[in-house]
């Protein structure tokens, strides 16, 4: 096969792909959140639709919110602020039902040098709908897009970007990630070995996204450098002993034990009981069994050649954990933050599992397989328990009603704005819409 056609050949299956998976991706989303139509959440609609409705696009662009800028989040409010007041939700929604499935096609597409089986990639893409811990209070909203954008772009740096198309997609994707959160510049140790591997693979330059992950997080840096630096500090009643606790809990309990109890928001600041100390055994045996399934792994997996894709699993679990403990020691243990560290392990796990069907011959070859696809079918089990997201993220009132509030305000007071409550409720959070888009 001549040059060309393979290039027209990749670009033809990128595309088939692309298509399949964002349609997938798209419909899953739908199917674990079909509330998320009915109203905005927290930032989605205090912060990014009233900012973009009040001081519009450009202004917005550059308030930052927590001390730093949501580039991507921004955006999705003031487009939902170009539509009708009455569907600002729908149009929220959809905007991020499409920003979700470009997430799960570019997952699908780049993990394809650390996953081999089209079934793995498609488990991997569609884990930023499917985890558990999104469904607590990060699925279907633009506030927590950041997390989804930042697994994404892991495995975009692990990535082949082998047609100029793929590599424009991964570049501009890791410099939106790198403008709508800092954290990105935790995938460091991840652009570290792209470019130990590129220079193995004997490549002059090290790869375009890397040049794009370093533009997005040192143009982020830069602008709360010069704007919002000391707006910020460090979060209250740090403690890595209670970090460690809810890293069981959060991250390996909640995502990857079949039927584990729901949590909560709360940090579990007050007494030790044994309730906690018997979950915490119990994941302590769990992170036991993947780091013992990483290990074995790991050995037979550099005998059989496969140097780079054990490399990747190692440093992917790593980067993860290390992740977890260090924004959780030093700022907060919220729910929103295991999104990541989760990934990463569901990542690893999900290579552990296709080098365990791949090494072997014979009849061991198709123990290691039916191994494989038993590790794969825990993942999903244990992502099936825990399918209907937070009550949370679920329950309280619905924008068409807030609208309605709304408008009998207007009509009957002379105030120029009316608040309409969103979710979630145990906050407050209001939109205060003015009048004169109502009428």
């Amino acid at each position: 096969m001549s040059s060309t056609r393979l290039v027209g050949w990749l670009v033809a299956r990128d595309r088939r792909a692309v298509v399949a998976v964002s349609v997938f991706g798209a419909v899953l989303l739908w199917a674990r959140a079909p509330f998320a139509v009915r109203n905005f959440w927290a930032e989605d609609g205090k912060i990014f639709y009233q900012d973009a409705l009040t001081i519009g696009f450009f202004d917005s662009l550059g308030t930052n919110v927590d001390g730093y800028y949501h580039m991507g989040s921004r955006v999705v409010g003031s487009v939902v602020a170009l539509a009708p007041v009455s569907a600002a939700a729908l149009v929220n929604y959809l905007i991020v039902v499409l920003v979700v499935a470009w997430i799960s096609s570019t997952i699908y597409l780049s993990s394809e040098t650390t996953l081999k089986s089209p079934l793995s990639r498609v488990s991997l893409a569609m884990s930023v709908t499917l985890l558990p811990i999104v469904g607590f209070e990060s699925i279907a909203n633009s506030a927590n897009l950041g997390y989804l954008l930042l697994c994404a772009s892991s495995v975009v740096l692990l990535g082949r970007q082998q047609t100029i198309w793929r590599r424009t997609n991964d570049v501009v994707f890791v410099v939106v990630t790198g403008f709508t959160t800092p954290l990105l510049i935790c995938a460091a140790p991840l652009v570290g070995i792209r470019v130990w591997r590129d220079r193995r693979a004997h490549r002059r330059y090290p790869p375009a996204v890397a040049f794009g992950w370093m533009f997005g997080v040192v143009g982020q840096l830069s602008l709360v450098a010069l704007f919002t630096f000391g707006s910020r500090g460090l979060g209250e009643g740090r403690s890595f002993q209670r970090t460690f606790f809810l890293f069981l809990d959060r991250v390996l309990g909640y995502n990857f034990i079949p039927f584990w109890p729901r949590i909560t928001g709360e940090s579990y600041s007050g007494s030790v009981s044994a309730t906690l100390i018997g979950r915490a055994l119990v994941c302590l045996l769990v992170a036991f069994l993947i780091t013992f399934l990483l290990f074995r792994v790991a050995r037979t997996g550099l005998r059989s050649g496969e140097t780079n894709r054990v490399a990747a699993m190692t440093l992917i679990m790593i980067n993860g954990g290390a992740f977890w403990l260090f924004v959780g020691t030093l700022f907060s243990t919220q729910p929103r933050y295991a999104v990541f560290p989760a990934f990463c392990i569901t990542w690893s796990v999900l290579i552990a599992a296709e080098l365990v069907g791949t090494t072997g011959a014979g009849n061991d070859s198709r123990t290691r397989r039916q191994a494989s696809a038993g590790i794969v079918f825990l993942l999903l089990v244990a992502f099936a328990t825990h399918w209907t997201p937070s009550e949370l993220r679920r329950t309280g009132p619905t924008w068409s009603d807030g609208l309605r509030t709304a408008e009998e305000v207007c009509a009957t007071t002379s105030s120029s704005t009316a608040p309409v409550q969103i979710l979630p409720v145990y906050h407050n959070w209001k939109v205060e819409l003015p009048c004169e888009r109502m009428g």
